[in-house]
């Protein structure tokens, strides 16, 4: 089980490229196989493991970025981006989330906002949630951000770790 690319801009960045070719070969299967079994409590370590784990895959096969985990872009609110990356002239943010529709825009919404003067590379990354959470409804917004991100100059990729295409 890997992740799934459903959505992604048309960028010609080689870096944008390389990302996108890591988060899609890196096996998500020992985290997610059976995750929404397990309570809230161990789902948050087992999300926890897999996003260090990406962060550290990351950063040793692309270590010009500056690469940092829960990074705080301001420090008068609470938001986090779970997995951040530096370069010259644009950032790079990747969301770990349920695929849940709420979620992936609420997310999008605040960090285009918190980052408006920058040209960032939006990455949703949605794990298996509930039977209740429509992957559809993830899917279609994938699309919306990736129409607003290519308004704003910004490229958008979305992808779900699910047995549900």
């Amino acid at each position: 089980m890997k992740p799934k690319l459903i959505e992604a801009c048309e960028c010609n960045n080689s870096l944008y490229e390389k990302v996108i070719s890591i988060i899609t070969e890196f096996d998500a299967e020992i985290y997610f196989k059976n995750l929404i079994k397990n309570s809230q409590i161990e789902q948050k370590k087992i999300v926890t493991t897999f996003q260090n784990d990406l962060f550290f895959e990351l950063s040793n096969k692309i270590p010009k970025v500056k690469w940092k985990l829960e990074y705080k872009p301001k420090t008068d609110f609470k938001d986090a981006v779970d997995i951040y990356g530096k370069v010259q002239n644009f950032i790079i943010v990747v969301e770990l989330d349920k695929h849940r529709a709420d979620q992936i825009a609420k997310k999008f919404l605040s960090r285009t906002a918190l980052f408006a003067e920058e040209t960032i590379f939006y990455i949703s990354l949605c794990y298996p949630g509930t039977s209740k959470m429509s992957v559809n409804e993830a899917k279609k917004y994938f699309n919306y951000c990736n129409i607003v991100s290519k308004k704003l100059g910004n490229c958008y990729a979305g992808f779900i770790i699910s047995n549900i295409s």
